[in-house]
């Protein structure tokens, strides 16, 4: 062998064994990176996230990706840690969340202008009202002549009144003068009594019918009787009533008093004029006419202590609902439980509909504690994570205080204004806050698609 052959193969053996090294230097240099950032996001991920509840992570095995994705809505699906996500996260909202949209302004003003006390005419009002249901509303959406249906159900006559059993709680069926019948929720409570308990304990919030009448024109969900506030007298609705009627009132010393027919109604649990006045204020409903069905609600509770639901422990459980409604009955009541949360009803047993579209009937059990917010009445979005467009768009509509403001302008016009406590409207605004943030979550694990 040559010399010249020699120092051929040693050039060659070298410049092989330069490709090993740094082949080699490589190769860990690349797998201390992986690991470090590895590292990097163990330390960021919380113990819940680190279990699939939120974000995927491109170096979490591909199993733990799958049965997340087999999963819906935000995990767990009970409400505690749910709630406990969301408001770890409020404080991270963008700021249009939490400042005033100026497209609340022009939707205000409409409201004012319809909802504004008018002359009515007795022959033609109450006409006009029961013209307006048709299956996507109860009431317009603009139209100057619901001020006057306020106005005819605030001081119109009323020329007769009976017992009506229908529901759980006391309620007097009154006539109108022009044959308009109308219900009658009286008072329970005084506006800044706080109902400790159950989210269902206490007995029905006459202020939270008017209020909700209000939310629900203000969101566009106008699914809900109009409902004013008025004042009447016991002494004379005695002196109009049939005699089933009169059989459920008494004397309390001087007051006159009822305790009605009803599911609950009791002879010891009677409602009285107030001795000052002589009155007893409530909330009259308009009745809406048509052919109702009622059903249960997929997330009725148990009403039993220590008793859950299916929905309350089930992941998974809205897959389930979904196989028995259609979407749009869902979507309605994805409507109804963010209505619902907002004013902390959470007695939704059942549910009326109305041409196949759900009603925002029977919202008595609103606003008992200003304080507490009961977030599994949010259920139906948090574990279907989806929710209509132009809802969405609405409660954007009104953030950063104007729902409160313009609740409080409509309230002014309503005879038993104020109906709120400074504390409930406080309450409105930081339940509005923790929806954003529901719907927020939603869409940073499932994108554009959580609308509808």
């Amino acid at each position: 062998m040559t010399k010249r052959r020699q120092l051929y193969l040693v050039v060659v053996a070298l410049l092989f064994l330069l490709l090993v090294i740094i082949f080699v230097a490589n190769f860990f240099f690349i797998n201390s990176l992986t690991t470090a950032a590895v590292d990097d996001d163990n330390r960021r991920i919380s113990p819940s996230e680190k279990d699939g509840h939120h974000r995927k992570h491109g170096n979490e095995p591909l199993l733990r990706l799958v049965q997340e994705e087999q999963q819906e809505g935000l995990r767990p699906n009970r409400a505690n840690g749910v709630q406990e996500a969301v408001q770890s996260q409020v404080a991270k909202l963008k700021t249009v969340f939490k400042n005033r949209n100026p497209r609340y302004y022009p939707v205000k003003r409409g409201l004012l202008r319809s909802f504004g006390l008018k002359s009515y005419n007795i022959s033609s009002v109450w006409k006009t009202a029961g013209a307006w249901p048709r299956a996507s509303e109860i009431f317009p959406q603009k139209d100057e002549r619901i001020g006057k249906v306020i106005r005819a159900l605030q001081e119109t006559a009323i020329v007769s009144a009976k017992n009506t059993p229908r529901g759980t709680q006391l309620k007097l069926l009154l006539e109108l003068t022009g044959k308009q019948p109308v219900l009658f929720k009286p008072s329970w409570y005084r506006k800044d009594t706080v109902i400790e308990g159950t989210v269902y304990s206490g007995k029905d919030r006459h202020n939270s019918e008017i209020v909700s009448f209000h939310l629900a024109a203000i969101l566009n969900l106008r699914w809900t009787p109009i409902v004013v506030g008025r004042r009447v007298s016991l002494q004379e609705i005695y002196r109009l009533a049939d005699d089933e009627l009169k059989a459920t009132m008494a004397k309390n010393d001087t007051r006159q008093c009822v305790y009605g027919k009803c599911h609950y109604c009791k002879q010891t649990e009677a409602v009285c004029d107030d001795p000052e006045t002589e009155m007893l204020e409530g909330a009259m409903l308009l009745m809406v006419p048509g052919k109702f069905s009622k059903y249960r609600s997929p997330w009725q509770r148990t009403y039993r202590d220590g008793v859950q639901a299916e929905w309350e422990i089930s992941d998974g459980y809205c897959s389930k609902v979904k196989e028995k409604l259609p979407l749009d009955r869902l979507l309605d009541l994805i409507d109804v439980a963010i209505f619902d949360f907002l004013i902390q009803n959470g007695d939704r047993h059942h549910y009326e509909t109305r041409d196949d579209r759900v009603l925002l009937v029977d919202n008595g059990k609103g606003f008992g504690n200003p304080f507490k917010d009961h977030f599994d009445i949010l259920a139906p979005l948090y574990q279907c994570c989806m929710i209509r467009r132009t809802t969405w768009e609405r409660l954007q509509t009104f953030s950063g205080g104007a729902l409160s403001e313009t609740l409080q302008a409509l309230s002014e016009i309503d005879l038993l204004h104020p109906l709120l406590t400074k504390e409930h409207y406080t309450a409105i605004e930081r339940r509005l806050l923790l929806t954003y943030t529901t719907v927020e979550m939603c869409r940073e694990k499932y994108g554009g698609k959580i609308f509808k």
